[in-house]
């Protein structure tokens, strides 16, 4: 019997070092992960911050379009290309293009054929930070356009719109984290002086 006993409290060490190992590679994990967490945290704080970098620009922009009579309503500058993607239902039916149904990340490859349009896309991946050097950090980008917030529907209405401000954080070419804004604007300033 006393036998026996001495081959019972090496089950009994196991079983404890066993909970310990588990305890410590959970412990391990937690910790490990934790910083995988606030970089991601930091990442999207960053592309929110990117993309009211966006809304900031283009209202000033906007604001100096309108002042000097460049613009005199929204009317010809809304994103509408491709066909559909300010438009939610098409007959009834769900459309597909419309943009609320697409990532950030989709959209920007979406509307990249006519970044080159002024008057219809006003910022497409600009750089909003600058690098240690003093040129433009392309981590950090923004893109703003405008959609007829009446497409699909309703009387179309020149003097306000939808903003759209995305902002992007990459690490070469891949995304890290894109936050989305919309803002809808009126220009209170049709018809009158401003």
């Amino acid at each position: 019997m006393i036998e026996n006993k001495k081959g019972s409290s090496l089950i009994v060490v196991i079983l404890v070092i066993a909970f310990l190992l588990a305890v410590g590679v959970a412990v391990l994990t937690v910790t490990s992960s934790g910083t995988a967490v606030s970089g991601n945290m930091r990442n999207q704080e960053m592309a929110f911050n990117a993309a009211e970098a966006g809304f900031d620009a283009a209202r000033t922009q906007l604001d100096n379009l309108i002042s000097v009579g460049t613009w005199d309503n929204f009317a010809d500058h809304y994103l509408d290309q491709p066909t559909g993607i300010d438009i939610p239902f098409i007959g009834g039916v769900s459309n597909p293009l419309y943009f609320r149904r697409h990532t950030d990340e989709e959209v920007l490859t979406m509307i990249a054929p006519y970044s080159t349009d002024p008057n219809k896309i006003i910022f497409y991946n600009q750089p909003f930070v600058q690098d240690a050097s003093g040129g433009d950090d392309l981590r950090y980008t923004y893109t703003v356009f405008l959609i007829n917030d009446e497409a699909g529907g309703g009387t179309v209405d020149p003097t306000d719109t939808l903003m759209v401000c995305i902002g992007v954080v990459r690490a070469g070419a891949r995304v890290l984290a894109t936050a989305r804004l919309e803002i809808v604007l009126e220009n209170q300033t049709v018809g009158t002086n401003p």
